[in-house]
């Protein structure tokens, strides 16, 4: 089979599979920093281990492994398309029909969070996400990306409403 690939979209892989076109987009990780940092603690762990008990450091080295590994995105594929969330190599999502893309929009999404200290102490942490949403022409939208930082989400906003032929509508200001 040949691959061929078309463009690079600052993140937005666009592929060809002889005359089935396939797009997929990644999103981003499925498990925060801490996580991330434990997954690594655990394949460290696991080859340190190795030597002592290979069951247990074959347990370590996949649990690591699965969390290191784990992203979400979206995939668009001969009319159809999935939101999934994979483990490894192996996507989890369920395929949809995919219907015309009507425009894409920016939302800005005000976060917080309460956590609570040893002294029974709470401090508020608040943020700023962008999202940039694909609405299709049935009413329905995907998450296209999100992130903290504007100008990345306009960048690739830009460039997906460019392949897309779309226009961008930011709610965001």
């Amino acid at each position: 089979m040949r691959i061929t690939v078309y463009s690079y979209l600052s993140g937005i892989l666009v592929l060809n599979y002889m005359s089935n076109n396939y797009l997929n987009i990644r999103k981003g990780m499925l498990f925060p920093f801490q996580f991330q940092l434990l997954g690594y603690i655990l394949l460290l762990t696991g080859l340190a281990v190795l030597v002592i008990n290979i069951l247990a450091s074959v347990i370590l080295v996949v649990i690591g492994g699965f969390i290191v590994t784990a992203y979400s995105g979206t995939e668009f594929k001969e009319g159809h398309f999935r939101a999934y969330n994979a483990f490894g190599f192996m996507k989890f999502g369920e395929w949809q029909t995919l219907s015309k893309v009507e425009k894409l929009f920016i939302k800005k999404v005000n976060t917080s969070q309460k956590m609570y200290g040893r002294a029974n102490q709470s401090s508020i942490i608040k943020s700023i996400r962008f999202k940039a949403f694909l609405k299709f022409e049935n009413g329905n939208s995907i998450l296209f990306y999100e992130t903290k930082n504007y100008n990345r989400l306009k960048e690739k906003a830009e460039n997906m409403a460019r392949y897309l032929n779309l226009e961008i509508v930011d709610y965001s200001k």
